[in-house]
């Protein structure tokens, strides 16, 4: 996402000083590049909107913002369905895959990198190739990032945490006068009386979008997840993760999404949709699910071209999976990590490299119309043909130096400080859990859990009747004996931790 002025540049560093989560270091200091006598063709992968028209003009004027470390960068934007098998592929068959991005249960599976040597521990190599990237992200999101006391890749200096809340198509919530009652959801359940007008006066969309994560979108933001199959109920009274079905939380929420199907409120193919992306942009949909920041539905509006409006339930907080919610990792196909490093390191200090990277380029695909405030370039019809919108700005360095748009809060950033202040860190934050001994037993589960849980999660088939049998299906595949390895881990972090 973008020009700053020395005056901006003040403010971004005051807003970074004073944030202790996001960084405990007041100063940046110089990375120790070593210029090559040859270039160094980096290729750069990471999930978005899917390949970009414009990417090689974004990559030629990177490549100049580079010069000094004589990188020349080529960025692969890889869509969001096919992303993860991708990765796989490229990883697995040693295709050259210099920086991907990475993360905990989603995108390039983070811990599997680690597990299978995929990715290169820079603990000792970062201080030295990339120091302003290491000192923005001292004080929370390098430590609480590391797996078995190691670092293998930089988080985002982003949002501390994570607040469930929903978006709403705005021009549904204005031609209906439901402002009022889209502001004061206070829980899924209250969305209900909306999706009735909406599918009564629109009978031809289905006013939730396809989203497998309808439930984990909605009020569970305070149950820790050590993976995709097991959870920490926040009322558990054992403090023992359980498998993510056999919580009663689960159980409650999926129930309210099962009578919005059944009523034609989410249409019926729903659990086989893995991108929701187009309907977003199609605006097809009433309301969309996800986790919360200050100006998420502004992001959401300029990567879909639809306006959006959130609203935010429940309080903040920090998981392990917010912090490490989106890395970028140096892969051991990598030629010449050192040259990574020191790109990286630009990406979080290079403000013309880091919103090239968001935005494109000024003119072309946007133009500045004050200090660190932007808009798309009239030629790109509102950045539906701007030729370059991965729409994923927040995946890239330090964020904080990102420009904003026109239709953002210009107050954004500090707003960020406060969100960060107000996050509750969870019981397990920094807890990662490594699965190796039951890798056999996790996959089983992982298949029951593909069987079951998209169709629980959109309301395609009854919470009540299934999720006994997919508890007890998971037993059988070797549930139990994951929660007892996870659950021994866990209890081994926790005595670390009061040391």
């Amino acid at each position: 996402m973008r020009k700053l002025n020395k005056k901006l540049a003040l403010i971004v560093a005051a807003v970074l000083t004073t944030t202790t989560f996001l960084s405990g270091c007041k100063t940046t200091p110089k990375a120790t590049t070593t210029v090559a006598k040859t270039p160094y063709q980096l290729d750069w992968y990471y999930v978005g909107n899917g390949p970009q028209a414009d990417s090689p003009k974004i990559d030629a004027a990177a490549t100049l913002l580079l010069k000094d470390i004589n990188v020349q960068l080529v960025t692969h934007c890889i869509d969001w369905g096919t992303y993860q098998a991708k990765m796989t592929t490229n990883l697995a068959t040693g295709e050259k895959v210099d920086l991907l991005m990475t993360a905990l249960g989603w995108g390039s599976l983070l811990v599997d990198d680690v597990r299978k040597g995929a990715i290169i521990d820079i603990t000792t190599l970062a201080p030295k190739y990339a120091p302003n990237a290491v000192a923005v992200l001292k004080g929370g999101f390098w430590e609480l990032s590391k797996i078995n006391g190691r670092n293998y890749g930089f988080p985002v200096n982003k949002e501390a945490g994570a607040q469930m809340g929903y978006d709403f198509n705005q021009s549904y919530v204005t031609k209906y006068k439901l402002e009022d009652a889209s502001k004061n959801v206070k829980a899924l359940e209250d969305i209900t009386p909306m999706l009735k007008t909406i599918k009564a006066a629109e009978p031809t969309i289905f006013p939730v979008e396809p989203n497998v994560n309808i439930v984990g979108y909605s009020s569970m933001d305070d149950d820790p997840q050590a993976s995709n199959l097991v959870v920490l109920p926040h009322n558990s009274t054992d403090d023992k993760f359980v498998a993510s079905a056999a919580n009663p939380n689960f159980a409650l929420l999926a129930d309210t999404v099962r009578s919005w199907y059944t009523a034609g409120y989410i249409q019926k193919d729903a659990a086989t949709v893995t991108d929701v992306t187009p309907f977003r942009k199609a605006g097809k949909n009433f309301v969309a699910f996800d986790s919360m920041k200050p100006g998420k539905d502004a992001e959401v509006s300029i990567a879909t071209g639809q306006v959006w409006k959130e609203t935010v339930i429940g309080t903040p907080f920090s998981h392990t999976a917010d912090v490490s919610g989106v890395e970028m990792s140096i892969t051991k196909s990598a030629k010449d990590p050192t040259r990574v490093l020191e790109f990286v390191d630009k990406l979080y200090s290079d403000v013309k490299l880091i919103n090239l990277i968001d935005y494109g380029i000024e003119g072309t695909h946007y133009v500045v119309k004050s200090p660190g405030i932007i808009d798309f370039a009239p030629a790109t019809a509102g950045g539906t043909k701007s030729g370059y919108n991965p729409g994923t700005p927040w995946m890239f360095g330090d964020q904080f130096k990102s420009y904003l748009f026109t239709t953002e809060d210009p107050n954004k950033w500090a707003a960020f400080k406060k969100f960060n202040t107000d996050c509750v860190k969870l019981v397990d934050c920094g807890f990662v859990y490594m699965d190796d001994a039951v890798k056999n037993e996790e996959a089983a589960c992982v298949n029951v859990q593909k069987e079951f849980d998209p169709s629980i999660q959109v309301g395609a088939i009854d919470p009540k009747v299934n999720i006994p049998k997919y508890i007890a299906k998971l037993d059988a595949a070797g549930m139990q004996k994951i929660l007892t390895d996870v659950n021994a881990q866990y209890v081994t972090w926790k005595a670390t931790q009061k040391k």
